[in-house]
């Protein structure tokens, strides 16, 4: 769990941190957490405390690298119907809807779109922040 959430994402920085410095590059470095980080979940104990690694992680990136221009943020999707999600049932499903403000899945379109936002310019004076695409996790 931790080579996959926070060590490949530690290399994967690594090395984009490396070639932003090599060539005077600016720019930004956008990582994906998870809702379990921020609220409980049975049975996700690993999980969640991988993804709060990655968001320390990050907000230190942003931290050591923002005076070259280097931007590091977090984006941290609630449940999504994924293939991940498949095998839960719609009893499953509906429980863990009902501890959104929307009583709904998080849009995968939604999530994508923020991500997309934080790369571009657009986003020019956000870093080592935790960006909730939850439909309101509670």
């Amino acid at each position: 769990m931790y080579s996959v959430n926070v060590f490949t994402p530690m290399m994967i920085t690594k090395y984009v941190l490396r070639n932003m410095l090599l060539h005077h590059t600016k720019g930004s470095i956008v990582h994906i957490s998870s809702i379990s980080a921020h609220t409980g979940y049975k049975g996700l104990a690993m999980y969640a405390s991988s993804k709060g690694a990655l968001e320390a992680f990050s907000k230190d990136t942003a931290r050591e690298w923002g005076g070259l221009g280097i931007r590091s943020n977090v984006v941290v999707p609630g449940f999504m119907e994924t293939a991940m999600s498949a095998t839960l049932t719609e009893e499953q499903k509906n429980r863990i809807y009902k501890r959104t403000a929307m009583k709904a899945a998080t849009s995968v379109r939604s999530v994508a779109e923020t991500v997309a936002f934080l790369l571009s310019d657009g986003a020019c004076s956000i870093t080592g922040v935790e960006v909730r695409v939850d439909n309101g996790t509670i």
